[in-house]
């Protein structure tokens, strides 16, 4: 496949991408093959919960201006720099102030601000690109700096990341990828990857960015939008691109798609 090509998948990719993060927690069929139920993982931040409607002031002290009124049930994030009586707080539109610590009104919970895919952990080791709170457009771009920066590394069988200095397999080249670009970490086998990583969804809602599964984990892949995918092996004998168009030889052995973000 030509350069110019490929960049205008990539363009055409990122477009195409919601800028939410999504929820992934539920395991279906995707493709004629089944994968089994995972559980998935949720990332916190310490919050404030509204009881009763209460305003969010100025300063942390009385009769300070009001800023505006939390109705009940709002999910305030938690800053740093309040006291025993005010927490410091941003609203979900973005505006800070403080409000009030009495139990009526308020309580201290942890919001959740992001659920990884089953089968995946966050490696507190490794500083990635994007981090949980990006947005989808943000983790593709990452997945697809890592993941051309290793084009042309040769196929190497062994399911051990730190091979990817010098070569990898398929399923460990998708787990670096994804690992450096996003943080994750999961396994490295293709097959258990298939059955417990990510959240499966329709063929038909392959997005770039997705893991794909091919001949029941015989194969992976990340779909990388307009019919492309970047993998390693696959008959190339190295990093790079191959043809998942419907009539294609992998469209053809698709078993699964999963949701990666």
């Amino acid at each position: 496949m030509k350069l110019k090509a490929v960049s205008a998948s990539i363009v055409a990719a990122c477009a195409a991408l919601s800028l939410g993060t999504s929820v992934a927690m539920a395991s279906t069929s995707a493709g004629g093959g089944s994968t089994s139920t995972a559980s998935a993982q949720n990332i916190t931040q310490p919050a404030v919960q509204v009881l009763h409607s209460a305003y969010i002031i100025r300063q942390p002290k009385l009769y300070s201006g009001r800023i505006q009124l939390e109705p009940v049930g709002t999910e305030l994030k938690l800053l740093t720099g309040g006291n025993r009586y005010w927490y410091h707080v941003q609203a979900p539109d973005g505006k800070t102030g403080y409000i009030t610590t009495t139990s009526y009104y308020t309580k201290s919970v942890n919001q959740v601000i992001f659920t990884l895919p089953p089968g995946v952990t966050l490696d507190p080791s490794i500083t990635p690109i994007a981090p949980v709170t990006a947005s989808n457009s943000a983790k593709f771009a990452a997945i697809l700096q890592v993941a051309q920066s290793k084009l042309g590394t040769p196929y190497r069988l062994d399911h051990n990341e730190d091979r990817g200095q010098y070569g990898f397999d398929c399923s460990n080249f998708a787990e670096y990828v994804y690992h450096h670009a996003l943080g994750y970490s999961f396994t490295t086998s293709s097959i258990k990857q298939y059955q417990s990583v990510g959240t499966p969804v329709p063929i038909s809602d392959m997005q770039p960015g997705d893991l794909l599964c091919f001949n029941d984990g015989g194969h992976v892949g990340i779909y990388i939008g307009n019919g492309q995918m970047i993998q390693c092996g696959g008959g190339l004998a190295k990093v790079g691109y191959l043809s998942v168009a419907p009539g294609s030889y992998w469209y053809n052995h698709l078993s699964a798609v999963k949701r990666m973000f």
